[in-house]
């Protein structure tokens, strides 16, 4: 599901992580890497001070909502959305293995009632299809006096 350096988010053990890359080490332990919580030691830090071990299969009963931040020809998904030069949306109804995917053939993103094909993930960069990002919106840092002007009153975080 994941690869080595990939860009992810996450929560662990309640705190939510807005950048992190996946480590994984040669003896096969795998890690969130980031700056927030500190559980395991990764080979490689990937730059951050942290790392979180998880298990090969990338589940942890302290991590929750792990998601890649960029979508590759490499890790499409059920559900993801790519588009032509025309702006034509089709969605990935099956992820294969060696990125081979089962396209729809239309905007609609039911599998019922849609024809789909099949292509290699190079086919579809060939016939000038790109990906369709998410909008990973930036956490915003507000001060107290800003939650005090917000709620029109002290406002005391405890």
């Amino acid at each position: 599901m994941f690869k080595h350096n990939d860009r992810v988010t996450c929560t662990i053990k309640g705190t939510k992580i807005t950048d992190a890359r996946i480590s994984i080490d040669k003896d096969g332990y795998t890690y969130i890497c980031q700056n927030e919580q500190n559980g395991g030691r990764a080979y490689n830090l990937l730059g951050f001070k942290y790392s979180w071990c998880i298990n090969r299969d990338f589940t942890n009963r302290d991590v929750t909502n792990l998601k890649l931040v960029e979508k590759t020809w490499d890790n499409l998904q059920y559900g993801d959305q790519i588009t032509n030069s025309g702006g034509d949306i089709r969605t990935i109804l099956v992820a294969h293995p060696n990125s081979v995917y089962t396209v729809s053939n239309t905007s609609v993103t039911s599998v019922q009632s849609i024809s789909a094909f099949t292509y290699t993930a190079q086919s579809l960069q060939d016939l000038g299809f790109t990906i369709v990002q998410e909008e990973v919106k930036p956490i915003r840092t507000v001060t107290q006096e800003e939650v005090n002007k917000l709620f029109g009153e002290d406002v005391v975080v405890g």
